[in-house]
């Protein structure tokens, strides 16, 4: 069997993080929003680890990518590379770039910054964001709803595997007073229900249950 390679500890995207953030500021990607599992730590006492770093930041260019990977060149073993490419999803087109390093603690790491969430302009997701101080970092992030609703929400093949499964229930008994009429307002307002209800009853039959999910109506 061959075992999957450990995830970099949380102090190594935190690192990343806190590089990337000015450099994005100066090279004019504004309304950034931290996503994945990166922002359920936001609200979590200690950090999560990551193999990568997801971000939403509409207009991210070449240009703005050859001056990230230089700022994070001191702290990988060896120059990063780039790439950007333009699918779609689900129809919509769907712009993401990727910046590739070896941190120099030995950690493969990935940045991903996507332009749109879902093929949505990331304006869609305004009702759904917070102000977070955290980090020495003032963060734009999901709402804890808006977050429980994504990670409900993860595609086919994979779905949610047991390991997220045991972290989106760790964050919903973190964050006690989920307001599930406001995880159900996201499933909705980005058309996701059908394929969370899948994931839920996917999840049920492997005997996995994720806490309070019997309020999405």
């Amino acid at each position: 069997m061959r075992l999957s390679a450990p995830r970099p500890p949380a102090r190594v995207w935190i690192e990343v993080l806190r590089k990337i953030v000015p450099v994005l500021d100066e090279a004019r990607v504004h309304d950034v929003i931290l996503f994945g599992s990166q922002s359920m730590s936001v609200y979590m006492q200690r950090a999560l680890a990551s193999k990568d770093l997801d971000l939403i930041a509409p207009g991210v260019a070449i240009n703005s990518l050859e001056k990230l990977a230089d700022a994070l060149a001191e702290m990988s073993s060896q120059r990063p590379t780039y790439d950007q490419y333009v699918g779609e999803y689900l129809g919509r087109r769907y712009p993401v770039s990727h910046i590739y390093l070896k941190h120099k603690d030995g950690f493969p790491f990935v940045l991903e910054f996507f332009d749109t969430f879902l093929g949505y302009p990331a304006t869609k997701l305004a009702p759904f964001l917070s102000i977070k101080d955290k980090w020495g970092l003032s963060l734009q992030v999901p709402t804890p709803e808006a977050i429980i609703a994504t990670r409900l929400a993860f595609r086919p093949p994979e779905r949610i595997t047991p390991t997220n499964a045991m972290r989106l229930n760790r964050f919903i008994r973190r964050t006690r007073k989920v307001d599930w009429s406001e995880v159900n307002a996201f499933i909705e307002e980005f058309k996701l229900r059908s394929l969370v209800l899948e994931n839920i009853d996917a999840l049920r039959s492997k005997h996995i249950s994720i806490t309070g999910t019997s309020k999405i109506t």
